[in-house]
C-alpha cells in the first residue's frame, strides 16, 4: 500500500517467502504534507489467523494519518501512535477470545512518523527498525523485544550465541496477547539525522547480512521502490525461509 510521493521516496512490499503457506507480513508506506508513516507487522499465531492481527494493526494506524489535517508536533507523534496501537491491540485481544479460530494471535509491530523536524520510532516485538547515512551507515533503532535479547542483556548469552540460540524466535511482547499494551519501545530523533529509514520484519534481517542491506541502500543508480524489491530478493536468494515486509523511506536531502 502506497500513497503518491511528495516530499519523501517510500516504497514498501512483503512478500510469502519460499516455506510458508500463507504470508501473515505487512506494510505500509504513505506520505501527505503532513509527513510520513512508514510500518511493518509480522502476524503471529499460524492459522490463528496471525495475518489478521498484522492487517488490523495496520488499518488502526493508516486510516487515521491518512485523515490528518495537521502537523504533529513529537507529543502529538507519541500520542498517535499510542492512541492507535492501543485500539489495535484492544481489538485483536477481544477477537483473540472470541474463539479458537482467532485463540492466542498477535503481532508485531514496528513504525515511523516522519515529520519534517523530528521522527518518532515506536516498536512491539522484533520487527526491526534501522537508519541510513552516508556518513554513518546503518544503523539500528529498536531493540528486538525477544528472550535472547533478554540473555544478552543480562550478560547470559554471548552476542555469536543469539544467532543460533533454540528459543530465538521466542516474543517476550506483541500486540494483542494481553487486555492492555505495554512495554512499547518509543524512540524520538531529529529527522535530519539520517538519509533513510528501513523497517523491516525478521524474514529480512535474518537472512540478510546488515553489511548486505546497507549496500543496497548506499545504491544511488536505484528508485526507492527498486531497493525495498532488492532487499526483498536478497532475502528470497538466501532461502527465503519466512514471510517478508519491508518499509522504506529515503529523504529528498
Amino acid at each position: 500500500m502506497q500513497s503518491n510521493e511528495r516530499e519523501a521516496r517510500i516504497a514498501c512490499q512483503s512478500d510469502i517467502g519460499k516455506h510458508r503457506k500463507n504470508n501473515e507480513d505487512a506494510a505500509f508506506c504513505a506520505s501527505s504534507q503532513y509527513g510520513t508513516l512508514l510500518l511493518v507487522c509480522d502476524g503471529i499465531g499460524g492459522h490463528r489467523k496471525g495475518e489478521v492481527a498484522s492487517a488490523l494493526i495496520i488499518d488502526s494506524l493508516a486510516i487515521p494519518f491518512q485523515s490528518l489535517h495537521r502537523h504533529l508536533s513529537l507529543r502529538g507523534m507519541r500520542h498517535f501512535s499510542r492512541k492507535n496501537l492501543k485500539k489495535a491491540n484492544r481489538t485483536i485481544y477481544k477477537m483473540s477470545l472470541s474463539g479458537e479460530e482467532f485463540r492466542e494471535m498477535g503481532s508485531t509491530a514496528v513504525g515511523a512518523f516522519v515529520g519534517e523536524k523530528k521522527t518518532f520510532f515506536f516498536s512491539v516485538g522484533d520487527s526491526r527498525a534501522y537508519a541510513y547515512s552516508k556518513e554513518k551507515g546503518l544503523t539500528r533503532v529498536t531493540k528486538d523485544q525477544t528472550y535472547v535479547q533478554f540473555l544478552f542483556d543480562s550478560g547470559r548469552i554471548t552476542k555469536d550465541q543469539m544467532a543460533n540460540h533454540p528459543q530465538k524466535n521466542l516474543l517476550l511482547n506483541a500486540v494483542g496477547i494481553n487486555p492492555d499494551l505495554s512495554d512499547v519501545e518509543e524512540i524520538p530523533v531529529d529527522t535530519d539525522s539520517f538519509d533513510a529509514v528501513l523497517l523491516c520484519s525478521d524474514g529480512l534481517y535474518n537472512m540478510v547480512p546488515d553489511a548486505t542491506i546497507a549496500d543496497v541502500l548506499s545504491e544511488e543508480g536505484r528508485t526507492t521502490k527498486e531497493k525495498a524489491k532488492k532487499l526483498i530478493d536478497l532475502a528470497l536468494e538466501a532461502g527465503g525461509n519466512d514471510n517478508i515486509a519491508v518499509s522504506l523511506m529515503e529523504r529528498s536531502v
